[in-house]
């Protein structure tokens, strides 16, 4: 039997298959223009607080911000997170971007590429999805909690004048949304001030700047402040800060 006889041709465009470049009776081409490698879906809705910017991810809320950065944060976590392959023959895949193709907007469309290992197949390949992602106007649980002047977290600082706690903490707040978008109110006292927060995020990141400057004394408690909706018993933490001497 000659070699002519020996070789197997796509059942698709006729070429020769090769060792390390075809995919069954395809040729990898035509296997990757047939073939869904991963399952991502065309379409995906997502949870954006539109008064702070935060996103859902799952069961928890994060930091998001604008429209276009709040879109690609959530595709880029389900990609991730909820993407799995859609045949056994796919060995190993990554996410390599993730990029806009229209104006952000309350619906995106995106283009998310991704590096994929095919079993019997010499190199990585690349394949790309476009995906309509539409953002679903709603208010977080944080700031129902501020529209109803409710907190979470009580951080007290003390040893030190509210106008020098302003001057020092002004930067980090400006820089962390998070920090920001978690204040509920200062209170100002001769010797300090009180925060009340939405989060404990927000109080870890402020006494750890403050660490950087002083020597601190941190105390953690709780009190109780009501029930839920459940019937719950619902706690404050409580954290108190203490100045005690500048670090040089």
């Amino acid at each position: 039997m000659g070699a002519a006889e020996m070789e197997r041709i796509c059942a698709r465009c006729g070429r020769v298959l090769r060792s390390g470049e075809s995919v069954g009776a395809f040729c990898l081409g035509c296997y990757l223009e047939t073939r869904r490698v991963l399952c991502v879906p065309e379409k995906i809705n997502f949870e954006y607080c539109k008064q702070c910017g935060s996103i859902r991810l799952g069961y928890r809320w994060a930091e998001g911000g604008d429209l276009e950065v709040a879109g690609t944060e959530f595709l880029k976590w389900y990609l991730v997170e909820k993407v799995a392959p859609c045949s056994d023959i796919v060995e190993y895949y990554r996410l390599e971007s993730v990029e806009p193709l229209t104006v952000p907007s309350w619906r995106t469309i995106y283009r998310a590429i991704f590096r994929v290992r095919l079993r019997g197949v010499d190199t990585e390949v690349t394949v790309s999805y476009d995906i309509d992602v539409r953002a679903k106007p709603t208010i977080c649980p944080a700031c129902k909690d501020v529209r109803g002047g409710d907190y979470n977290v009580l951080l007290q600082l003390r040893g030190e004048t509210p106008q020098r706690l302003a001057t020092l903490l002004s930067p980090v707040i400006e820089k962390s949304s998070q920090i920001a978008n978690s204040i509920v109110d200062i209170i100002e006292y001769d010797n300090g001030v009180d925060f009340l927060l939405l989060d404990r995020g927000s109080a870890s990141k402020i006494v750890r700047h403050l660490k950087k400057h002083y020597n601190v004394r941190v105390q953690s408690t709780g009190e109780d402040v009501g029930v839920t909706s459940r019937g719950k018993l619902r706690r404050r933490l409580v954290v108190s800060v203490h100045l005690e001497e500048k670090r040089r």
